[in-house]
């Protein structure tokens, strides 16, 4: 992979396409030393505890408050996306993780007592203890570029990690935001460490020795190469990749609602959401006025105000290829919001396109749902919440929502991933918060009595041991018949553990 000769990295705005600022682009050589520095920083934040985890998690929820408004600026200038949806969507979700982790984060990952039904264990205590990784990599995404990272980094700290951010080159501006945060909130220096760069950096990261896993949220291909990079390393990773989300309407269905909630779920960042619906079904009795009244909403949706530009001219171009949308007559990256009636490709388009289909019955929905190699998000608009229930228990989808969309990515208990080709793991909630760690089996003997089975074999052990089986774990009438037929060898056994 080529690595750029400029020392910067600029930003440009996708509604202006003028400059807005550079940062400095990491050399891929720094890459050991970084990591080294978070590995310090490390030792001491574990060291530190839960509760002054907590404290910090907290000042960094407060921090976001306080800044709100320049981190709103941040994200509006490198996206162009409407400023109700920055805040909405990112500092909400930024201030409600960190508050939930502040509180819930020590309970989750306390050690847990495993207990001992066995009878031939009753001399031992045991605790799964759960261990932070050390320094992780976070390489996340440009469409909510402050949401995403901060979430990640904040559950990695959380679990007691270091975290080397790599956010998207293009929106570093915000991605710095990141790490200003955290540092104000109190993290020692080294924990939190932001860098900049392209996809040779983002190889050099993943290919470090001193890197313990790797959360990815991006593309399907980059994922896979991440995936494959990874585990030529031995190393886990937690990928969140692309979507064709299904929204699935019953004719019951509030008809204004679901026509709202399509908008929203479609036109959202222009559509440059993993998990924006793409593919809507509606139940024949109610396709045509779905499908009539969605396409007169999209058309009085406000370019610049409602609806963003894409990111980028190739985001545009490939949105135009793979749908045939149109492209706005103005400056930036700007394309019409589309609703096509029929079916697209199963590529994921990522801009302001959604296609509409009529079905017939539940059975056809979740089979039409589920006819995709993705497997992120998908919702169910019925008045039987019943039917919706039970349709979305079948969907394949990490998150199903039921007359509603996405809300869940903003709160900090809920977990968020997908299944299939979207990816696997989670990230949010306790399930996030034990993919930060791993788990540790601890156990204490005084060492007074020696188990049987080792060290030296003879038969009556071993008749003794064939015994057992049935007396710890047979039926009632089979437990007393062979503690009564091996009561001897059983005998033996229990001198040998006694050393007699």
């Amino acid at each position: 992979m080529a690595i750029s000769a400029d020392p910067e990295l600029v930003s440009v705005n996708p509604a202006t396409l003028e400059l807005v600022g550079a940062v400095r682009r990491t050399d891929p050589g720094d890459v050991p030393g970084i990591v080294a520095a978070g590995r310090a920083a490390q030792v001491q934040w574990r060291a530190a505890g839960p509760g002054a985890r907590a404290r910090v998690l907290a000042e960094a929820g407060r921090v976001v408050r306080a800044r709100a408004d320049e981190i709103a600026d941040s994200i509006v200038t490198e996206t162009a996306k409407p400023r109700t949806e920055a805040i909405a969507n990112e500092l909400y979700t930024a201030v409600d993780h960190a508050a939930w982790l502040a509180k819930n984060a020590a309970r989750v990952l306390r050690d847990e007592r495993v207990s001992f039904p066995q009878l031939h264990l009753k001399t031992k205590k045991a605790w799964l203890v759960h261990e932070p990784f050390g320094v992780v990599v976070s390489i996340t995404p440009w469409n909510i570029p402050f949401g995403i990272p901060f979430t990640q980094v904040a559950t990695a700290i959380a679990a007691g990690n270091a975290v080397v951010l790599k956010p998207s080159e293009l929106t570093p501006l915000t991605g710095e935001w990141v790490g200003r945060v955290f540092a104000e909130a109190g993290v020692p220096p080294g924990l939190v460490q932001v860098v900049h760069g392209e996809a040779a950096l983002g190889e050099a990261l993943v290919d470090d020795a001193g890197i313990s896993k790797v959360f990815f949220t991006g593309s399907v291909a980059v994922g896979r190469r991440v995936a494959a990079a990874a585990g030529a390393r031995g190393r886990p990773v937690v990928l969140e990749l692309g979507g064709k989300d299904p929204m699935v309407v019953f004719a019951d269905a509030d008809l204004e609602r679901a026509v709202e909630g399509a908008l929203f779920a479609s036109f959202i960042n222009a559509g440059q959401a993993c998990v924006s619906a793409e593919r809507i079904y509606v139940e024949e009795p109610l396709y045509e006025e779905f499908a009539r009244r969605l396409t007169e909403r999209a058309a009085q949706l406000e370019l610049g105000g409602d609806v963003g530009p894409l990111i980028s001219e190739r985001q545009r171009d490939t949105v135009e290829r793979l749908s045939g949308a149109r492209r706005v007559d103005r400056d930036g990256w700007f394309v019409e919001p589309t609703v096509i009636r029929g079916a697209l490709s199963d590529d994921e388009i990522f801009g302001p396109v959604v296609t509409v289909e009529p079905f017939t019955g539940e059975e056809e929905a979740v089979e039409r749902a589920n006819d995709t190699e993705f497997g992120l998000a998908a919702s169910v608009w019925s008045g039987d919440v019943a039917k919706a229930g039970r349709v979305a228990r079948r969907i394949d989808a990490g998150m199903v929502w039921v007359n509603d969309f996405g809300y869940s990515f903003t709160i900090g208990q809920a977990s968020w991933g997908g299944v299939k080709g979207s990816g696997f793991g989670r990230t949010g909630g306790k399930h996030g918060l034990l993919e930060a760690v791993w788990v540790k089996y601890v156990d204490r003997d005084r060492g007074r009595l020696r188990p049987a089975w080792w060290f030296p074999y003879d038969e009556p052990t071993e008749r003794a041991l064939r015994a057992l089986l049935d007396v710890l774990y047979g039926s009632a009438g089979e437990r007393l018949h062979a503690a009564w037929r091996h009561r001897r060898e059983i005998m033996h056994a229990a001198r040998r553990s006694l050393g007699r």
